[in-house]
Parts: structure tokens; C-alpha cells; sequence
């Protein structure tokens, strides 16, 4: 595969990524924002900070794959909010059941309820029932096999397993949505825990460790213009604590994504852009700022 069959899969597949998120988009205007994000925003670092060859070329590489990567950030946001309504869903279902309803009227419920997402997929299955004369085994393995949610697919083998043994159904589905929602809790609540000790580390490299450094080059700047034998930071010097300052923080933010999302390459790019913008703007910012504190 060359390199222009590389381009075009790629482009092809966030835009249909996109798509499938609800975002309508076309390839002029991807390409297009694509090519702001990782090289005119670069460039316009480099002209207000005078940042080296080395830091923006590592600046054009993570902000382009943050640009590749946010169609996938959007489309598992898109799943994680679908997976948190299965719950509501599945006790629709549940109180449906109970009342003598036949499974196929249970969705029903679903769909008139108006549970976000889930409702769709419902419908794609009654579609599939009423226009198509599935069986209702037949659809409902077709729409949930066919889902990138490995929840819903699961639901759907465990209703057509359960139609098939002859099980209470609503009893099954209402302990299935118990445990999903305690699950969810634990889940958000590992995920708060981490997040509340990751944030102190997060605050130091990339806010008070930066900071501290510009406050110094600034405070050293300044002491130059009033001082003849005291040399100013060279424009050199200054450029290598943007590319150290870089470096840091990048690696802080591909691990700091690790311990929330796991391995995740999409979302450990995104937690190094935003932690290595971060630190060159809070140096920037405090480096030029300390002028006017300390002149």
C-alpha cells in the first residue's frame, strides 16, 4: 500500500467514522481542517515563540494525530452514552414483560419511551421484523452482531438464548440491567479516584514546573537590562527550555491517559497535545508576563 492509498483510507474512514456520529462533514472540509490544526497552528507557535526546528516539527506530528484521532474520540463517546441508556432500556423491557407484553411489544415500549439511541436500534429491528419478515431471532442477531457496542451484542445473544431455553425473561433482564449500572458506578467511580490523584501531577509538570521556568527566564531577562555584566537568556537557551518543557509534558501525557483509558493510542495522543500545549503556553505566558511584574 502506497502512500496515497494510505491517505485516501484514512481520510475515507474518519470521514465515515464522523458520519456515523451524527457529524455530516465532507473530505474538503476535513483535509481543510486538518491541515490547520497540525501546521498552521504549529507555525503560528513558532512565530510568537520562536520555537525551534525539533519542537515544532514534534508539535505538527502529535496535532496531526490529534486531527486523525478525534473522529474515533467521537465515535466511542457516541457508544459509551449508548451503553449507559441500555440499562433504562432493558427495564422499559422488564416492566413490559411483567405486564403479559410479548417481547416484540416490549421494544415497542423501548421505542415509544424514547430511550436515546437504543430506541434506534430497536427500530431497525422491528423494521426488519414487519418489512423484511425476519424472524425475530433473525433480526435481532443481524442488528445487535452488526453493533460496534460488545454490551448490546451480548443482550441480543442472551434474549435469543433465552427465547430458545424458555427462561423468565424479564427476571434475566432486570438483574442484566442491575448489573450494567453497577458496573457503570464502579466504573466512574475508579475513574474519579484516579483522576483526583492524577490531577495533582498533572497541576505540577504541567503548570507549576512551567511557570516556574518562565518566571525565572523572565525574572533573568530582567535583571540583564539592569545589570550590564549579567547576560540575558539567549533566544537559544530560551528555545531549549520550549523543547525540554515539550518533552516533559508529552511523556506525562501519554501516561497520564494510561491508568484512565488504558492503552487507548487515540486518547493517549490527545492527553500528550493537551498537556504539552499546556506547558509551552503556561511558560509563554509567565515568561512574558514577569516582565512587567518585575520591571
Amino acid at each position: 500500500m502506497d502512500l496515497k492509498q494510505i491517505y485516501s483510507y484514512t481520510i475515507s474512514r474518519n470521514i465515515f467514522i464522523l458520519r456515523k456520529s451524527g457529524i455530516k462533514t465532507n473530505a474538503k472540509l476535513y483535509i481543510g481542517l486538518t491541515i490547520f490544526g497540525s501546521i498552521i497552528i504549529p507555525l503560528l507557535f513558532n512565530h510568537f515563540m520562536h520555537l525551534n526546528i525539533k519542537t515544532t516539527f514534534i508539535l505538527f506530528l502529535v496535532y496531526l494525530g490529534v486531527f486523525l484521532s478525534i473522529p474515533s474520540i467521537i465515535y466511542e463517546g457516541k457508544i459509551e452514552k449508548f451503553e449507559k441508556n441500555i440499562p433504562k432500556a432493558l427495564y422499559v423491557m422488564t416492566l413490559s414483560l411483567d405486564s403479559g407484553r410479548s417481547v416484540t411489544e416490549a421494544i415497542e415500549e423501548v421505542i415509544n419511551a424514547g430511550v436515546n439511541g437504543v430506541d434506534k436500534e430497536f427500530m431497525k429491528i422491528l423494521y426488519l421484523i414487519i418489512e423484511k419478515k425476519y424472524s425475530f431471532e433473525d433480526a435481532m442477531t443481524t442488528i445487535t452482531e452488526n453493533s460496534d457496542s460488545m454490551v448490546f451484542r451480548q443482550i441480543g445473544r442472551l434474549i435469543i438464548e433465552n427465547r430458545k431455553q424458555g427462561g423468565e425473561l424479564a427476571s434475566t433482564l432486570r438483574t442484566l440491567a442491575k448489573t450494567l449500572e453497577d458496573l457503570m458506578n464502579i466504573k466512574q467511580q475508579l475513574l474519579s479516584t484516579t483522576a483526583n490523584g492524577l490531577v495533582v501531577g498533572l497541576v505540577i509538570l504541567c503548570g507549576v514546573i512551567p511557570a516556574t521556568a518562565g518566571l525565572i527566564g523572565g525574572y533573568l531577562t530582567v535583571l540583564s537590562t539592569m545589570s550590564p555584566n549579567m547576560p540575558a537568556p539567549s533566544p537559544e537557551q530560551i528555545a531549549k527550555c520550549y523543547e525540554l518543557i515539550q518533552l516533559g509534558t508529552g511523556i506525562f501525557g501519554l501516561l497520564f491517559s494510561i491508568p484512565l483509558f488504558g492503552l487507548n493510542l487515540s486518547r493517549m495522543i490527545i492527553t500528550c497535545a493537551i498537556c504539552m500545549t499546556g506547558g509551552i503556553v503556561v511558560f509563554y505566558g509567565i515568561s512574558m508576563g514577569s516582565g512587567f511584574l518585575f520591571s
